[in-house]
């Protein structure tokens, strides 16, 4: 679910760069996949959809001046705060895997390098933990900007601590990893009205921008778009 094609801006691809896109997948054993704005390239829908590709949603964007919010990360039963070493970086990833359904082995050494030169290069990956248990309850990541802005996703809760204030508190304390990184503007997408509360609380309004996410089915592996929460 976290592969997917980005089109340069007014993309009108030949059924032979469709096809040459669907093979450079296939033969990874991924679902072709696409998300890409669609005012940024209006022609591209209806070309893939005559290729076999098939709607996955449309998803609003909704985005957030850092430098003017003053939303509090804090979370009275959960502690938030910005991961750093090695431990907090597995934990954020295990919740985040935990939250989207994909449990599996610890991360390894790439994983955690990886989420490290992301922080590194202006981005930033925030853990919530349970202040009665230490257990890891939320986590969410703040792109490496380009030209000042930066899209925030992959909010995560674990199912036994959803509808405390997680989600929102992990959201508010990125926003501000946001601003102290000079981040102008921080753009995301909700999947669903629940979801745009949590963002709404959190300094976020809706825009008039929306993101088509569009795949093609009967792919080796399975793939499905990744909302900015769960």
């Amino acid at each position: 679910m976290r592969n997917y094609a980005i089109p340069d801006d007014d993309a009108q691809p030949s059924r032979i760069e469709v096809d040459a896109l669907i093979e450079a997948f296939e033969r990874r054993g991924l679902k072709p996949r696409l998300e890409y704005a669609a005012d940024a390239a209006p022609r591209l829908e209806t070309i893939l959809l005559d290729a076999g590709f098939e709607l996955e949603d449309r998803l609003t964007v909704m985005t957030c001046d850092p430098s003017g919010n003053q939303q509090s990360s804090d979370a009275i039963a959960f502690e938030v705060g910005v991961a750093e070493s090695d431990r907090e970086h597995i934990d954020a990833i295990v919740v985040a895997n935990d939250a989207y359904g994909e449990p599996g082995p610890p991360p390894g050494e790439d994983a955690v390098a990886a989420r490290r030169r992301m922080s590194e290069a202006g981005g930033a990956i925030v853990l919530a933990r349970d202040r009665a248990t230490g257990r890891p309850a939320g986590s969410g990541v703040l792109q490496i900007p380009r030209a000042g802005v930066s899209e925030l996703g992959a909010v995560g809760t674990r199912s036994e601590f959803r509808n405390r204030g997680v989600a929102q508190a992990v959201t508010a304390r990125l926003v501000r990893a946001a601003s102290e990184h000079g981040v102008a503007l921080v753009w995301l997408t909700a999947e669903g009205m629940q979801a745009e509360r949590v963002y709404w609380r959190a300094g976020f309004v809706l825009g008039d921008v929306q993101m088509v996410h569009i795949s093609r089915p009967g792919g080796r592996r399975a793939g499905r778009a990744e909302p900015a929460a769960r």
